[in-house]
């Protein structure tokens, strides 16, 4: 069973940003999640929300921003002082930072303009040279079909909050290698289903040992954890 690290290491620093990603690593994660989206000229982001408002200083959409102006935002003193200074990246920038053996999973949120999303992300994979290592996911099949077109062997996922045997079926035919379901979702005869037609699931997010190990016992094959270090 992988140790996803959801955010980095989400529970000790500020989601998303390096330092979250240097104690991922340091917890020894063996693949860290970043949520993807573009910005009004279209670099790739890494960043969760719609709203900058939570956790940077900055106020509105991402999407409405252009890099410049958000280069410079503060996206770590909402979480504690001692990180202050820390910067929305890149994508480019935290595939630098995430070393094999660690991979990477990129989450593409949904978007107004996926044709252009699927564009840079397929064109930045092969400027970092990081397809190899990287998994895509999103909740938005739409997109995962446009990713399929255009990078065939680009492994790829699908999330679901909800439906998960509908979900796992959407999955399998669009040729995902993992499923991602949310933890409550998730019963043995669906990970039997899923390892059936050659699919991991990796469940979505778990923090508490106890339920890790029960999760563990039905046979997922990985967890998404906002606390690495403590599930390793």
């Amino acid at each position: 069973m992988i140790v996803i690290a959801h955010r980095g290491a989400s529970k000790q620093a500020p989601e998303s940003t390096a330092a979250a990603i240097r104690l991922a690593l340091a917890a020894r994660a063996d693949m860290i999640e970043l949520d993807v989206q573009m910005t009004h000229d279209h670099r790739l982001a890494i960043f969760h929300d719609e709203r900058l408002d939570r956790t940077t200083n900055g106020r509105g959409r991402l999407t409405h921003r252009r890099w410049r102006e958000l280069a410079g935002l503060d996206a770590g003193a909402w979480f504690a002082p001692r990180f202050a200074g820390e910067r929305i990246l890149l994508v480019s920038q935290a595939l630098r930072l995430i070393r094999p053996p660690c991979r990477v999973n990129l989450e593409l949120k949904r978007t107004r303009r996926p044709a252009a999303l699927i564009r840079g992300l397929v064109r930045g994979l092969r400027w970092t040279r990081a397809g190899r290592r990287v998994l895509v996911s999103s909740f938005d099949a739409s997109l995962l079909i446009r990713l399929r077109a255009r990078a065939p062997r680009l492994p790829l996922a699908l999330l679901c909050r909800r439906r998960p045997w509908a979900a796992l079926q959407q999955a399998v035919r669009l040729g995902c290698v993992a499923f991602h379901p949310q933890h409550s979702l998730v019963t043995p005869r669906l990970i039997e289903r899923a390892h059936a037609a050659g699919v991991r699931v990796h469940a979505w997010v778990v923090d508490r040992p106890a339920l890790a190990r029960r999760l563990s016992r039905m046979g997922v094959d990985g967890l998404f954890t906002n606390a690495p270090a403590t599930l390793r």
